[in-house]
């Protein structure tokens, strides 16, 4: 009977902690080209419209980005799970690569525009970057605290320990 009721507990447990998934809600830009650029809700994004170009502006981190309109066929809200184990790795051949230094995140091979997120484990967004034109994002660790974080690129992770 002990056997029985320790089974169910632990078949409980592990469904309600399944549950509990931490996620971050997200305005997302879709672009005529097929790709997604994500802003986080905590970043507290403000979309503006200005000589045919959609405007938007990152009210906690300062980071402004603009798209012409042309390139963009909708917005929508949507929410992802934030990245917090090995089983969110994207283990498929890409080209994406990742460089790592004691001052600098560096991505390679990202959509011009994507965003690249450095979260802590407890999931808090730490720093932030944008890919350019050169499908290159630089993003600077140096004030980081040492400890391990979790670097999202698109559909990419990467963990690190600084």
């Amino acid at each position: 009977m002990k056997k029985i009721i320790f089974a169910i507990v632990a078949v409980l447990a592990t469904a309600f902690g399944a549950a509990a998934a931490d996620y971050a809600y997200t305005l997302v830009v879709n672009k005529t080209d097929g790709s997604k650029v994500n802003f986080l809700f905590e970043n507290t994004p403000v979309a503006s419209f200005e000589n045919d170009n959609l405007n938007i502006l990152e009210s906690l981190s300062g980071l402004e980005f603009s798209y012409p309109l042309s390139e963009i066929t909708d917005m929508t809200f949507d929410k992802e799970l934030i990245p917090d184990g090995v089983e969110n790795i994207n283990l498929g051949e890409s080209d994406v690569a990742f460089g790592l230094s004691k001052e600098t995140i560096d991505v390679f091979g990202l959509t011009a525009g994507s965003l690249v997120n450095i979260y802590d484990l407890k999931g808090n967004l730490r720093a932030q970057g944008i890919v350019n034109a050169d499908k290159h994002a630089s993003v600077s660790i140096a004030g980081l605290e040492h400890g391990a974080f979790i670097v999202k690129a698109g559909n990419h992770t990467f963990k690190f320990i600084h």
